[in-house]
């Protein structure tokens, strides 16, 4: 069985929403691990850090929870030595690979024979374990350990967004007049817990800063992964020895394993002290502008700016939001005028927020604000929580495109296949892509929408993998028998995708790709706004690029004489909303040639 992220993310996440207390998403990640992990046994151990105990909080076996008292300290076996490290660990034999003390611990917890620890993070905290275990041996798989983290990873952003939840609600008690700070936070935090869109997280948070700190417009830069150079080191080691001038110990990076400090090799056995900031690596790197908020013109700066560029950036200095003052003539109070790219956005009050998570550096968003405004202490504090949350979701936001886009170049790879076999279908999966994207984008789709139109393109014609070569290429017209056998094709491709999971909801746009707008077309004579949109958009598309290449039975038509059979079959072959649509994103992706 093929097992989804967003699949986990919606399983673990469609009850939560309304849950309130930790035992309750404890069971919630219990439940989800045993659904998609084969497993015997699951628990889940959580850290006490005022005393350093580890407490089992959770034990789930044969579809039920048992109250178990276990205890341990941290650092001790498997589970305390995950936790300590925030590493996963495995043991496909717990009784061969382990140490007869570390093996009687083990013990007193189950009879398993295997078990797969994987740390259960908040934010820059690990606040303990999720373990997995199988009464036979097994080496747990690469995936199995991926799927495990990511569940591990969703868990603890439900447990620190009840935490800040709690936090909130305690500081609204003992502090009626902080109820502004709350309700930001709350809304922040319940869109970690509601939102996988990058874009819209965003959105949402910049927008709530921009009112909180009563500032007027705000720029967002993150890391850009098209850049060699953002591959930089975040997280060092030091062992507190001389020869490094920047923190004056040996450091090594801890996330990068053929990185070599220009200065003197630390021993992996080091542990880490604090995050690189000041790093010569962390300042060449390049950010990409993401999106600007009330400019109003008024910015005219690069897409591309890099760190070390701007002496306004002094966030660079800690993981702190940075606050800056300035004059009406652009001069930093106490300071000669910065020259940057940002010097001519009108401000009094520029604050940088660094956006991170504890693993890697992920970006700033930038807070312009026309007036002199003066934080408190605990004003920045909370604007640095705000930051925190921000980071959880961009990052969760970005770990799910990540997974996205792999599983659009499996579609890609069986696209591949299909035109391996087809001459003419050559490129034209991706011509299709090109245009149903653009038609999509002028008819106002979701992005969500857009996504499956991506999908339904490269695919539509993967029920050809069912029809004989001879057919498939054959020089001149085909006879009313082969005709017959072609048309099978898209009930074909819906019959393989729907037994595809991460497929199956866009086996209906494929199966009704050839039908037509008055109702004349196959396999199901589907008419008008019945037909799904993406099966009408696939139609212009498709018909325009057959069309414009040469096939075995003819040469191409000229675009401007396809464009006319299109116009001239609006209304009975195709759907005219997507026609005008389909003209207007034609001449748009022409003028960018």
């Amino acid at each position: 069985m093929v097992v989804e992220y967003p699949d986990i993310a919606y399983f673990l996440s469609k009850d939560l929403i309304s849950k309130n207390t930790r035992d309750e998403i404890y069971e919630k990640i219990s439940v989800t691990a045993a659904t998609f992990i084969k497993s015997d046994l699951v628990t889940i151990f959580m850290l006490n850090e005022d005393t350093e105990k580890i407490a089992c909080v959770k034990y789930y076996q044969g579809g039920k929870f048992i109250k178990k008292d276990f205890e341990i300290m941290l650092g001790e076996g498997l589970i305390g030595s995950v936790i300590e490290n925030g590493e996963p660990l495995a043991s496909g034999n717990l009784k061969s690979d382990l140490s007869d003390i570390y093996y009687e611990l083990e013990k007193q917890f189950t009879d398993m024979s295997s078990m797969l620890s994987v740390p259960i993070y908040a934010g820059t905290l690990v606040l303990g374990a999720l373990n997995i275990y199988r009464k036979d041996t097994h080496d747990f798989s690469e995936e199995e350990t991926k799927i495990a983290k990511f569940i591990a990873m969703m868990g603890g952003i439900f447990i620190y967004s009840l935490t800040l939840y709690e936090n909130a609600n305690l500081l609204y008690l003992r502090q009626k007049e902080e109820s502004q700070k709350i309700a930001n936070l709350l809304e922040v935090s319940k869109l970690v817990s509601s939102s996988l869109d990058l874009s819209s997280i965003i959105d949402h948070s910049v927008k709530r800063l921009i009112n909180f700190t009563k500032t007027d417009s705000a720029l967002v830069y993150l890391k850009d992964k098209d850049k060699e150079e953002s591959k930089f080191c975040y997280e060092f080691f030091n062992c507190n020895m001389t020869g490094c001038s920047i923190f004056g110990g040996n450091i090594n990076c801890y996330n990068m394993t053929e990185f070599e400090c220009p200065f003197v090799k630390c021993p992996p056995e080091s542990k880490i002290l604090q995050k690189c900031v000041n790093c010569p690596f962390l300042k060449n790197t390049t950010l990409k502008l993401f999106k600007g908020y009330n400019m109003e013109g008024s910015f005219y700066g690069r897409e591309l700016i890099k760190l070390e560029d701007c002496k306004c950036l002094k966030a660079l200095s800690s993981d702190y939001p940075t606050i800056n003052y300035y004059d009406g003539n652009g001069a930093v109070y106490n300071d000669n005028a910065c020259g940057c790219h940002f010097k001519d956005i009108p401000k009094e009050t520029f604050i940088g927020i660094p956006v991170k998570t504890d693993k890697d550096f992920l970006g700033l968003i930038f807070l312009f604000g026309k007036k002199r405004t003066d934080y408190s202490v605990e004003t920045v504090d909370f604007i640095s929580n705000i930051s925190n949350i921000i980071s959880v979701a961009a990052y969760n936001a970005q770990t799910l495109n990540y997974i996205e886009e792999e599983h659009f170049e499996t579609i890609s790879s069986i696209s591949e296949a299909i035109e391996a076999r087809d001459t003419y279908t050559r490129t034209h999966g991706d011509r299709l892509i090109d245009y149903g994207v653009a038609v999509a984008k002028e008819l106002g789709l979701s992005d969500n929408e857009i996504k499956n139109i991506r999908y339904a393109a490269a695919m539509h014609d993967v029920g050809k993998i069912g029809i004989k070569d001879s057919i498939l290429n054959k020089q001149g017209k085909l006879t009313d028998e082969e005709y017959k056998e072609i048309k099978k094709h898209p009930e074909i491709g819906y019959n393989m995708l729907r037994k595809i999971k991460f497929l199956s909801h866009i086996a209906n746009d494929v199966l009704h790709h050839q039908e037509r707008y008055d109702g004349k077309g196959y396999p199901a004579g589907l008419s008008g706004e019945d037909i799904p949109v993406a099966s009408r958009i696939i139609a212009v598309v498709d018909t325009f690029d057959a069309m414009t290449t040469d096939r075995p039975y003819r040469k191409a038509l000229a675009a401007d004489t396809a464009l006319e059979e299109i116009k001239k079959n609006s209304g009975t072959q195709f759907d005219p909303k997507v026609v005008e649509a389909f003209l207007k994103a034609v001449k748009s992706l022409n003028d960018k040639r």
